[in-house]
């Protein structure tokens, strides 16, 4: 059972929908569980409803069923030194909330642009 499944409500009798409600003690947050949308009884705990979801084949397992195929590794990327040199990451850049500059060249920069003369910031 998940929010927004039909379901028969075992406490008022009507057929209804799953909703997500928070339990609260005053103003801190308990957890959620899963109740009915016109009575508002409990009908289920949030891990039970996880749970079931878990357990049942996901999308990714029904198409590797269909092409027969198996799961690829996802590729690494090694982003060296030399590769980013964003002006965001330069000791020049002067962030501003409206027009961002370079103070070594004083005109406006792109924070996601490159320059020729790009001196990292130093990290603490």
């Amino acid at each position: 059972m998940k929010a927004g499944d039909k379901v028969k409500c075992p406490h008022c009798g009507e057929d209804t929908l799953v909703k997500e409600k928070n339990l609260m003690d005053g103003w801190k947050p308990l957890g959620k569980v899963l109740a009915c949308a016109i009575c508002g009884e409990k009908l289920g705990d949030m891990a039970t409803a996880a749970a079931d979801a878990g357990s049942s084949s996901s999308a990714l397992d029904f198409l590797k069923a269909l092409l027969q195929a198996e799961e690829e590794a996802a590729p690494a990327i090694d982003l060296h030194d030399v590769e980013k040199r964003f002006c965001k990451d330069c000791v020049h850049f002067v962030p501003h909330p409206f027009i961002n500059r370079c103070g070594l060249h004083d005109r406006p920069s792109d924070p996601m642009g490159d320059c020729p003369r790009f001196t990292p910031k130093v990290k603490e």
